[in-house]
């Protein structure tokens, strides 16, 4: 009870400090900030072998069974989402953000959200979220009930910031950093793990994420600061 008790004084008081700068753009709120924290989530690579069609899809299932192992994200592709913060930094001219450490941040336990981060439980008025996957794919395009694997690599990286306003997380704003999926690779088996790894190794996109994460960060700032500009022309 005196956790509750806590946790709802808490978020009374950030409720109190969020209304104050409802309507504001992004950049009023990060001036307003002492710190804003950067999330990193990284999900291994897993297999999307789309065994079943969709439900009312006119695409054909592949019917291969998916395989379980996973791929971690390499170490370079940490090491260029790093820089996010360093581009935050330059680009909304201020020095409030750093590195937050994901495992600090509760998850719902049940629910639709069950295992997704909690960011009102975590209380903080301000958050950035950057969360990179992966998927090693199949699409089958054989024709009269054949199968013909189409198979790829893609890698995806969002950037989220997150609020809390009148009490309720909401999405200040976002951006895809990276949507890059490798040459594909038509086949007539289904493939293994080892196959994958083999023809389609995340070095093959690494330059790719590396300037996506720095061009699209950096087209993020420049275009909440040209909001910010106008809004405070507005003002005058």
């Amino acid at each position: 009870m005196k956790n509750l008790t806590k946790i709802s004084t808490v978020l009374m008081l950030l409720a109190a400090i969020t209304l104050q700068v409802s309507g504001q753009t992004l950049k009023e709120r990060i001036d307003q900030a002492k710190e804003i924290k950067v999330y990193f989530s990284n999900s291994d690579i897993k297999h999307n072998p789309n065994t079943n069609p969709p439900p009312g899809s006119q695409n054909k299932g592949t019917g291969c069974p998916a395989f379980t192992e996973t791929t971690p994200i390499p170490a370079d592709y940490i090491e260029a989402e790093k820089q996010v913060i360093d581009l935050l930094n330059k680009g909304f001219a201020t020095t409030v953000f750093v590195t937050g450490d994901i495992s600090t941040v509760p998850l719902f336990t049940e629910g639709i959200q069950k295992g997704n981060q909690d960011w009102l439980k975590l209380g903080e008025p301000l958050v950035v979220w950057i969360s990179t996957t992966g998927t090693y794919n199949v699409e089958n395009v054989g024709l009269m009930g054949a199968v013909d694997c189409v198979n790829s690599l893609s890698v995806d990286s969002y950037l989220a910031f997150y609020g809390i306003v009148n009490g309720k997380i909401k999405v200040l704003g976002n951006k895809n950093l990276v949507n890059k999926k490798t040459p594909t690779v038509k086949t007539k088996v289904c493939d293994d793990y080892a196959y994958f790894v083999k023809n389609f190794p995340l070095s093959s996109l690494s330059d790719a994420f590396k300037t996506g994460i720095a061009e699209k960060t950096t087209d993020f700032t420049v275009k909440e600061m040209a909001d910010y500009d106008k809004a405070m022309k507005k003002k005058k």
